[in-house]
């Protein structure tokens, strides 16, 4: 079954011509030959599915705010399709537009009809923008007058008052105070509840693993990294050296369990793979199943509080965990699968040999169905209405 995408960027490229004294004349007059050009973006390639936001990390000057500028349709692209479905609302760099001796009435009043929002609508959503943003009596004041954390608090009230279907944010969520932060997240929430998609770009690593279950690195215009958020967020920080480190030659998986595995609620899951002893050791396996909750992060649904036994000598043998009686709902969920043994320099604590994760980018996919199509959990009451 294919997945609706909200958002696709295909050989996407962008050029800015590098003018001086000499090539002016020539850009000018339509002379385009021999004007040093600068590629701030090199054949972009990806997808957003509809109601997930992807993340794009990266240094200054890596490319990443011509990128969104660029799918918001602020630049033009010089090669590539950028296909969007939906409406669309952006927030590039904290207010691309209009200029600072606006108030903020007038800026809300000026990105809103850029958005094409009717006259009659714009009141509604503006007296929401004031209330969100907690201004007060400054929402009549010139932008030029507000401190950076205004600034921020009257951007994104603006960008996100409307139930747009794409968002594109820049940085917005790495300023202001707490208190707006977390308003900023409840109503990213509340958006991505009702469908929402969008791309967020940030230096913040631990927002685009909060937000993000894809991510990207971009450097130099190109991409050089594509996985989960939070393998992203690993190399962004790391570079290669972004990998979980296994004790070698003691034990590993020989095949990869089934990818991605399917169960329902209530319902034994049973997650096999085969692995090989090559030294002498008390082999077990652990399991995690956990889940992206837009806005919180990844969460822990269940682990493993014992260790499966696999095997102490040399050999080959069949992993199979057991998690009885799945209690989790229906949704799509990622299993870490790990190969330990006990650590003999520190008691109680394990030592990882193999495994398949999704910090690794190889984690298993599961996917809970629910043949009833039940919405979280019901619950065996039975309600009757009398008159009085």
């Amino acid at each position: 079954m294919s997945r609706a995408i909200a958002i696709t960027c295909s050989g996407v490229s962008k050029r800015f011509a590098l003018v001086d004294q000499g090539s002016a004349w020539r850009l000018a007059f339509s002379a385009h030959s021999g004007v040093p050009v600068f590629e701030a973006l090199k054949n972009i390639n990806f997808e957003v599915p509809k109601g997930q936001f992807v993340g794009f990390l990266g240094r200054n000057g890596a490319g990443k705010s011509t990128l969104l500028r660029t799918i918001g349709g602020v630049y033009s692209a010089d090669g590539g399709q950028i296909a969007i479905k939906g409406k669309l609302s952006g927030l590039y760099e904290l207010g691309l537009v209009g200029n600072p001796q606006l108030t903020g009435r007038q800026y809300a009043e000026r990105l809103l009809t850029i958005h094409g929002e009717v006259r009659r609508r714009q009141q509604e959503m503006i007296a929401d923008i004031h209330e969100f943003s907690e201004l007060g009596d400054r929402f009549e004041d010139p932008v030029f007058t507000y401190s950076a954390g205004m600034s921020a608090r009257l951007f994104f009230s603006t960008a996100t008052a409307g139930s747009y279907d794409v968002y594109l944010l820049d940085e917005v969520l790495a300023v202001g105070d707490q208190h707006f932060q977390a308003k900023c997240w409840r109503r990213l929430r509340d958006r991505v509840s009702r469908g929402a998609s969008g791309v967020l770009v940030t230096h913040d690593w631990a927002a685009i693993v909060k937000m993000c279950e894809t991510a990207h690195v971009i450097d130099r215009g190109q991409i050089i990294f594509s996985g989960p958020a939070a393998n992203a967020s690993r190399y962004h920080l790391y570079g290669e050296d972004a990998k979980e480190t296994f004790e070698p030659g003691i034990a590993r998986f020989v095949a990869r369990p089934e990818d991605p595995m399917t169960a329902r609620p209530g319902q034994d899951l049973v997650i096999r793979a085969e692995a090989e002893i090559m030294q002498p050791a008390n082999v077990g396996a652990v399991a995690v199943i956990e889940r992206l909750q837009p806005g919180f992060g990844w969460e822990t649904e269940l682990m493993s509080r014992e260790i499966t036994p696999v095997g102490q000598k040399p050999g080959r043998y069949m992993v199979e965990v057991r998690v009885p009686h799945l209690p989790i709902e229906r949704g799509s969920y990622q299993i870490s699968l790990h190969l330990v043994m006990p650590d003999p320099k520190l008691p109680g604590r394990r030592v990882a040999l193999d495994g398949f994760s999704w910090l690794n980018g190889d984690g298993l996919r599961l996917e809970v169905e629910d043949p009833l199509n039940r919405e979280g959990l019901t619950l065996p009451v039975r309600w009757k209405v009398a008159c009085a």
